[in-house]
């Protein structure tokens, strides 16, 4: 049988509500196709311990389905977990599976299915040590997450367990098959909440001492970010999961015999040195402890909010979230830049300062993007398909392309940018498609090797995407940042906000090329952030107008377009 006939096998099993023990006619039809199945039923009728016969079934499906052996009653600080699930980019995953059969007298087997509510207690404490917690009776499958669960008590999401294994199997990864699960599952309050932990975060940090004290603002900004940044690292697994706050635990039990004003350099110099010679961003060459009023008591207390902002030691507490208690994977753009710009607007009215909303600066960029790029890229995309394949004419037209600057002047938090640099984004995405054709040569479905001899439309094909950077995301996201972006911050808290933005961005660009492993020698994750923050005074867009202010680029936005 192959993968898809064991799945309807075992939906067809699991949607039974009683099965009898009729006696067996030679002619007599068997319980199911799928051979594993029979086994469980029988072993069951044998009074064999429902969930060693549920463990059996569900290890052959693993084998059938996923191709993989998984590892059973697996010991833990909390007790023993059922079964580990090996995952290549990553930790294994925990799963908890529940008889969902079992034997009602001598002649039948009756359906019980699993309640989640039933197992909080359980799910709990794996949680402890775990990013996720799949429970399942193999009918169905609730998903956990140890962002959510300490404070919703309830999954994420549920799933029939054979839709869940069917997803693991076209994504070979039950890692990534959890991720795209959490990030669609609907989160109404998530932008609200995330609103007001960030201000909670910073009344929080705003109680310590900081120097000079009238830059305590921009510092406890400063800090923020470099957390946020980090947990958006881990949630692309680009570093470990619990990355963060299991360091910080560590040199806590190293140095808090020694008192706060040895834990609190130990932590933040192994912190920032380890991200900004990975993730070289303006956001690690500024150093919390040298903004630190050094008075002992003072070091104390900015180790207790560190502990409360960071959530490492309230997984029980519901009254707010720490920074690892989000998803930044779901915090996207729109909802951190909104929070961000609302955040900042509020607390500084005094200066004037006033941002743009998303509402408009979305489908200003995009129309801006389009007017300045979409005919040029139609032409390149024209070029570069399997039937044209004029690569000479393409490369004099990303010449062209290359020569487009968007420039904003009155950047704010870079709001505006931001979606420019999606809208460019999606541009250069469109001639990754219309020049993909080459890879389906290279890599055929049917494994052949390369061929030992291109054509000639192939091979320049194959030189075009490689000099452009098609293959490679991460260079890729560094030239189109680079390459179209300019603008001018004056106020450094919006610079900072800023950095952090379009950082995170490039992570989503990027992906698994800038996991810190992929990063040796003198590989940049990024591109050169301090250059596209500074380089608005020159900036002009492609059409040949000067903008001096994002004023000015709205009214010709809206004059063209609307």
């Amino acid at each position: 049988m192959n993968y898809t006939e064991i799945l309807d096998a075992l939906r067809q099993f699991t949607s039974r509500e009683r099965i009898d023990f009729l006696p067996q006619a030679p002619e007599a039809s068997p319980i199911s196709d799928y051979t594993p199945i029979e086994k469980y039923v029988l072993d069951l009728k044998n009074v064999v311990k429902p969930e060693t016969a549920a463990e059996d079934l569900f290890t052959a499906l693993c084998k059938d389905v996923l191709r993989f052996q998984p590892t059973r009653q697996v010991g833990s600080r909390e007790g023993w977990v059922d079964f580990m699930l090996p995952e290549p980019r990553g930790e294994p995953l925990p799963l908890e599976l529940k008889p969902l059969f079992q034997r009602d007298g001598p002649d039948a087997l009756w359906r019980r299915d699993a309640n989640p509510k039933h197992h909080t207690a359980q799910v709990k404490k794996y949680l402890r040590d775990h990013e996720y917690l799949i429970l399942t009776d193999l009918r169905a499958a609730w998903f956990f997450s140890a962002r959510d669960f300490f404070f919703e008590n309830k999954p994420f999401a549920e799933l029939p367990f054979a839709d869940f294994f069917a997803r693991c199997r076209e994504s070979g990864s039950i890692l990534d098959t959890m991720r795209r699960i959490e990030d669609t599952a609907e989160k109404p309050e998530l932008e609200r909440q995330f609103f007001a932990d960030l201000k909670i975060w910073f009344n929080e940090f705003d109680k310590v001492r900081w120097t000079p004290p009238e830059q305590a603002a921009e510092s406890i900004i400063l800090l923020i970010n470099k957390l946020i940044f980090a947990r958006t690292i881990e949630d692309y697994g680009l570093v470990q999961y619990r990355f963060t706050q299991d360091e910080y635990t560590r040199f806590t039990k190293l140095w808090e015999p020694k008192g706060a004003h040895r834990v609190v350099p130990k932590f933040l110099e192994f912190f920032e040195d380890f991200f900004d010679e990975y993730y070289d961003t303006e956001i690690f060459s500024q150093r919390i402890w040298e903004r630190l009023d050094k008075d002992p008591a003072n070091l104390q207390h900015f180790c207790d909010k560190l502990n409360f902002v960071l959530g490492v030691n309230s997984w029980d507490q519901t009254f707010s979230r720490g920074i690892v208690h989000y998803n930044y994977r779901r915090i996207d753009e729109d909802i951190f830049g909104k929070s961000y710009e609302m955040f900042l607007a509020a607390n500084r009215k005094d200066e004037g300062i006033y941002y743009t909303p998303a509402g408009i600066t979305a489908p200003m960029a995009d129309s801006l993007v389009n007017s300045l790029a979409g005919q040029t890229v139609d032409q390149i995309c024209d070029a570069v398909s399997s039937q044209t394949c004029d690569f000479a004419r393409a490369e004099k037209l990303m010449a062209q392309l290359a020569e487009i600057r968007v420039a904003d002047t009155a950047c704010g938090s870079g709001g505006f940018l931001i979606k420019v640099l999606r809208s460019f984004w999606r541009q250069y995405q469109r001639v990754d498609q219309a020049s993909a054709w080459v890879q389906k040569i290279l890599k055929p479905e049917n494994g052949e090797m390369y061929l030992a001899e291109m054509p000639p439309n192939v091979e320049a094909a194959i030189v075009f995407r490689r000099r452009q950077n098609f293959d490679n995301n991460r260079k890729l996201a560094a030239v189109v940042a680079e390459r179209h972006l300019c603008c001018q911050i004056s106020d450094s808290i919006a610079r900072n906000v800023m950095t952090l933005r379009l950082s995170r961005e490039l992570i989503a660009m990027c992906g698994k090329e800038i996991d810190f492993r992929k990063l040796t020698g003198t590989t940049r994750a990024f591109p050169d952030i301090k250059a596209i923050l500074g380089k608005a005074d020159s900036g002009h867009a492609g059409c040949g107008t000067r903008f001096n202010s994002r004023a000015s680029l709205q009214r010709l936005v809206f004059q063209r377009h609307y």
